[in-house]
């Protein structure tokens, strides 16, 4: 086991930041699969394995991520310069978000509300510091270095914009649990501030991510997964509106119908953008395929953007009650099932052989 290691600590020094999009893969297939429960029922069991299943996921790479900063700084703080692992921290608060949701929609079914409702809202309020506390700290760290090449720019900078999106996702169905109207009213606010925060930082990095491929060379085999990130803003930001159209009816007053009707009318539009990225990174990622595609840490995201953009396709179905969307979902729920499942697979083989392991690669050139 880990025989590619010079020495055990290693595991540690070089822990990946991305690691918890595994966190984050498992907890949306999760949610998707509980919406999926309509078409195969067994599936609702299949939903709280993998809510259990992800929460001892969590905990168990929270060990060496903070064992990282504690006992390896430098390396750690290193790495938020880099423009390929430094987007990735936003992983851990996304991850915190998702398994919040799960313990909201899918672990009050077995543990009870009393004590699934405080864990998902202390873990969105630690989620919420953390997408925010990232969310400044890469791009600050870009900014002052003045050492990114253009040809650098990769999918995974849709990070830190997807952590701040997934705040009012992970939000909505938390707002009517925390007591008091004044609280829920402040808490539709800072959902709505975090919409703002994060889809505007989405648009800027997805002109920038555009032009790069226009203007550069495609990004190297290793990258190619990253291409599917930029699904995740658009998914989540989705699901996030359609969910606020009902739950965020503290801060409408009297508007309430017209506020959801153009709430969901805006979801709809983002979520017809999403369709346009999904094909496009289908194809990109088909023409990868023509070489060596090794496996990374980064093939991750072939699951969390396209599970956002799954249960924001069932959102929507329900919505506006039309049957074909939500079997479109289920179409898409069977390829979130088949990439998580590769992923997993793949993640536990490079993780025992010591492959995923290993020191950081060179930042990536064009090729």
């Amino acid at each position: 086991m880990w025989k590619q290691l010079a020495q055990p600590t290693d595991a540690v020094r070089y822990f990946h930041p991305g690691w918890f999009a595994s966190v984050m893969g498992t907890g949306i297939l999760a949610v998707a699969t509980a919406h999926s429960a309509p078409f195969v029922p067994a599936l609702k069991g299949l939903a709280a394995v993998l809510w259990a299943f992800n929460t001892v996921l969590c905990l168990v790479l929270l060990v060496p991520w903070v064992a990282r900063w504690l006992f390896f700084f430098n390396e750690a703080w290193t790495d938020t310069s880099h423009p390929t692992r430094g987007p990735f921290y936003s992983t851990l608060p996304i991850g915190l978000l998702v398994l919040g949701v799960d313990f909201a929609s899918i672990g009050r079914q077995y543990i009870g509300a009393g004590l699934a409702i405080p864990v998902a809202q202390g873990l969105w309020i630690a989620g919420t510091l953390l997408a925010f506390f990232f969310g400044v700290l890469i791009p600050y760290k870009w900014f002052t270095s003045h050492s990114v090449p253009v040809e650098q720019t990769n999918g995974g900078w849709f990070m830190p914009p997807v952590a701040n999106i997934v705040v009012p996702a992970s939000a909505a169905p938390l707002i009517a649990t925390w007591g008091s109207p004044e609280l829920c009213y402040f808490m539709c606010l800072v959902a709505f501030a975090f919409l703002g925060i994060g889809f505007f930082l989405f648009l800027i990095v997805a002109v920038m991510l555009i032009a790069r491929l226009v203007y550069h060379p495609l990004p190297p085999a290793h990258l190619a997964p990253t291409l599917w990130i930029g699904l995740g803003p658009i998914g989540v930001g989705s699901l996030a509106l359609v969910r606020l159209s009902t739950t965020a009816s503290p801060i409408f007053g009297e508007m309430v119908p017209q506020a959801q009707v153009f709430l969901r009318l805006a979801s709809l539009a983002l979520w017809g953008f999403g369709v346009w990225w999904l094909a496009t990174a289908i194809v990109l990622t088909l023409r990868y395929l023509r070489e060596p595609f090794p496996f990374a840490m980064s093939w991750w995201a072939f699951t969390f953007p396209l599970g956002a953009y799954t249960v924001a396709t069932y959102l929507l179905a329900d919505a506006y009650r039309v049957a074909i969307l939500a079997g479109f979902g289920f179409a898409l729920w069977l390829l979130l099932l088949f990439f998580w499942t590769v992923v997993l697979v793949r993640t536990a083989i490079g993780t025992y052989t010591g492959t995923l392991l290993q020191g950081p690669i060179p930042p990536p050139s064009a090729r």
